[in-house]
């Protein structure tokens, strides 16, 4: 035997990896980085921290006339998404009367309804907070357009 011609080698059941605990550490930050990151572009894209918001009201309009025979044309408030904090959107329609309608507004968004009779009827609209809690009610002069509105709750 040589000198330079003896090696040693391991069995391949003892071989080992070692684990570099500073590269390990780079993959966690990295990770951490990229779904923070994508948390609040996220959020920033729907409107920022502060307009995420869950609190909404459930909202009923009520819109009758005398004598309740035609049509009337009827706007009426909505939130898109009890989630996000943004403007109602107002919605335009013909409906027949008596007319109920039931819609989820934000908190501390303006609920609101008109109606605009055909003929000279008396309308009168309501506003009711859950179905039962009066928020507002107008009746209008004959043939002339009657409008309810109330400011929810924060």
């Amino acid at each position: 035997m040589t000198l330079g011609s003896h090696r040693r080698t391991m069995p391949a059941h003892a071989a080992t990896t070692t684990v570099c605990p500073m590269k390990t550490l780079v993959v966690v930050l990295a990770v951490l980085a990229l779904v923070g990151g994508g948390t609040v572009l996220l959020v920033h894209h729907h409107g920022g921290w502060t307009t995420l918001t869950g609190k909404a009201w459930a909202i009923t309009y009520e819109v009758s006339a005398q004598p309740a025979e035609t049509l009337v044309e009827v706007t009426y408030s909505e939130s898109a998404t009890r989630y996000r904090k943004e403007t109602p959107r107002l919605v335009t329609t013909e409906k027949p009367l008596p007319w109920t309608f039931e819609v989820v507004i934000n908190a501390g968004e303006r609920a609101q309804v008109s109606a605009t009779p055909k003929a000279r009827q008396v309308l009168t609209c309501r506003i009711l907070l859950d179905g039962v809690e009066e928020l507002t009610s107008a009746t209008g002069q004959p043939g002339e357009t009657v409008s309810c509105d109330s400011v929810t709750g924060t």
